[in-house]
């Protein structure tokens, strides 16, 4: 038996849908999340966006503009033709290792993280929420000549029951001030340094 689904029309938006993602994300420890304190905003399906969340312990990863990209893809049972999960990738490339990424790395890959990250399109999203972001796999390539790139690639992943959560500008605000991004204020939350990052 299918089920009681609503089909609605889509609209050919206006503007241009630009490709690729901003430069930073930011991890938090999975742990370091209260779940239950987390609220939504109510959205045209199938997106919902976070309107509370904890602002602490957070930690900024940088890297090079055009590096990096996000992909999610559903998951579909070949027997049963059901739908399943979604599976999220969200791939980064750093230049160049050094001590302090090397240590970030290494702490990144030992965690279960929350991921928050912002397309080109000024559209922020979390990753998870219905289980734990992780390492699917790291890989430092230096190239052959002088005019390649040495990057260092992380997939992170993690499976979702939907598409991945909006996060709201207020969540966003709170977040940059807790770790000194948004204002003058000292740091009270994480900060990049890979060895808080572990836990």
């Amino acid at each position: 038996m299918s089920c009681n689904q609503t089909l609605s029309n889509i609209i050919k938006p206006c503007g241009n849908g630009k490709g690729g993602l901003k430069t930073k994300i930011y991890v938090s420890l999975r742990k370091d999340v209260d779940f239950d304190g987390i609220t939504f905003v109510e959205e045209t399906a199938p997106y919902n966006t976070i309107n509370n969340l904890d602002s602490s312990n957070w930690y900024t990863f940088e890297f090079g503009k055009n590096a990096s990209s996000f992909e999610s893809v559903a998951q579909y049972d070949g027997t049963t033709g059901e739908f399943s999960f979604f599976k999220n990738n969200l791939t980064l490339s750093f230049r160049k290792m050094e001590a302090n990424l090397r240590l970030s790395i290494m702490a990144l890959l030992q965690s279960e993280c929350v991921v928050i990250f912002e397309d080109a399109n000024g559209v922020r999203y979390f990753l998870g929420y219905n289980e734990a972001v992780s390492s699917e796999s790291a890989t430092h390539a230096t190239g052959t000549n002088s005019t390649d790139s040495n990057l260092v690639t992380v997939v992170l992943t993690d499976n979702s029951d939907e598409l991945p959560y909006h996060v709201s500008d207020s969540v966003m605000n709170e977040i940059l001030t807790a770790i000194g991004e948004n204002t003058n204020t000292p740091s009270t939350g994480g900060n990049n340094n890979g060895d808080d990052l572990v836990g």
